[in-house]
């Protein structure tokens, strides 16, 4: 009796000091997060860090990639999130150089950061980014902008200016899965320039205001002069139905791209599939669906009404990558590639692994021992 009463006590010390542990290691993350990572890097001790949602940019004779991370003690994963800086000048091998953003003190960014994208014009790099506010406002996402000479200094645009906050009669807000939270969905923001007009488009993940209470995720538009802004608000780019019934198919459309090639525009983005309508799955469900999915809409001009293929709903090849979150890059000879995160080990894919082959109606991804 005294013997168990002992192990009870001890189990317990142990787990006070585990918890300790954690919290330490928390707080030097969120103050030194460069720090923690490569300490734990060194100390053999991967599996703690948490990495996802990457995005790159050619920067000279560079790649400079940036990624979401955190730590594995935080639950879910994306309540917590900074973004860092990787550099390659290969596409193969890539290193940490730093973080670019993390939370501040500014109210509307001081929970999390989120996904983004960036260009570089006019001798400046613009990182576009989303972030939300602590608990319990931690699903009110908005976009903001910082700038950089150099593409690792960089400084928030108008210091604690939002750039995006979605208008009530044209984006709305939704309960999330399990919980009656309310999620307004305003995040990873994607920045194009129209050739054809020289207008600045901004699309990003957004929720349509009426519809079914989960299923109203939408591609949010808003337009500008500037690549700083102001943006207008657009009707949303893309709002996915069911042709029979007037229902939303996603919760939502996350990590959003456009390309324009072939004369033609090209709009993907990704979904879990958890996160979609069942009476959708059920009526693709003679297709081979997976989370790895990089879902394809196209038309001919940028406001215009996109439509998926009459044959694909998604890119060939996409389901079976492993991947999520899921973008197309060129490299320097002008070849394109797919590359995105894996979930299961929380690491990114950036290389040439899996090739994207545009001789269809749709891009395919080449995957390994196919032709």
């Amino acid at each position: 009796m005294v013997i168990n009463d002992m192990n009870k006590n001890l189990a317990k010390i142990r787990a006070i000091i585990q918890k300790k542990r954690q919290f330490f290691i928390c707080w030097l993350f969120e103050k030194y997060p460069v720090f923690v990572i490569r300490i734990l890097y060194l100390l053999n001790k991967r599996h703690l860090i948490r990495i996802w949602d990457p995005w790159i940019v050619k920067n000279s004779d560079e790649y400079i990639l940036f990624s979401l991370a955190s730590l594995a003690f935080y639950e879910p994963f994306w309540s917590e999130g900074i973004i860092l800086q990787f550099v390659s000048k290969d596409l193969k091998r890539w290193s940490l150089k730093n973080y670019a953003l993390k939370p501040d003190k500014c109210e509307w960014r001081n929970g999390r950061m989120l996904a983004g994208s960036c260009v570089q014009e006019n001798d400046k790099f613009y990182l576009f980014y989303s972030a939300s506010p602590k608990a319990p406002n931690l699903l009110m996402e908005t976009i903001g902008l910082a700038v950089s000479q150099d593409c690792y200094n960089w400084q928030r645009h108008k210091s604690s200016e939002v750039l995006i906050v979605p208008d009530n009669n044209i984006y709305g807000s939704c309960t999330t899965f399990g919980c009656l939270l309310e999620h307004r969905q305003c995040r990873d923001p994607y920045i194009f320039k129209c050739h054809l007009t020289n207008q600045y488009y901004l699309i990003f993940s957004a929720v349509v205001p009426k519809g079914h209470p989960l299923y109203r995720g939408c591609v949010g538009l808003a337009v500008s002069q500037s690549i700083e802004g102001p943006y207008k608000l657009l009707q949303p780019l893309l709002y996915p139905q069911l042709n029979e019934l007037d229902e939303g198919i996603f919760y939502e459309l996350e990590r959003p791209q456009i390309i324009f090639k072939n004369g033609k525009y090209y709009l993907f983005f990704s979904a879990w599939m958890h996160t979609i309508n069942p009476k959708a799955i059920n009526y693709y469900n003679h297709l081979d669906l997976s989370d790895s999915c990089i879902y394809c809409y196209t038309c001919d001009t940028i406001e215009g009404s996109f439509m998926r293929s009459s044959e694909f709903i998604f890119v060939p090849g996409s389901e079976k990558t492993g991947l999520y979150g899921t973008n197309f890059i060129q490299d320097e000879e002008g070849r394109w590639f797919a590359y995105g995160w894996y979930p299961e080990s929380f690491t990114y894919e950036v290389s040439r692994k899996f090739p994207v082959i545009w001789d269809m109606e749709v891009p395919r991804i080449i995957v390994s021992g196919e032709n």
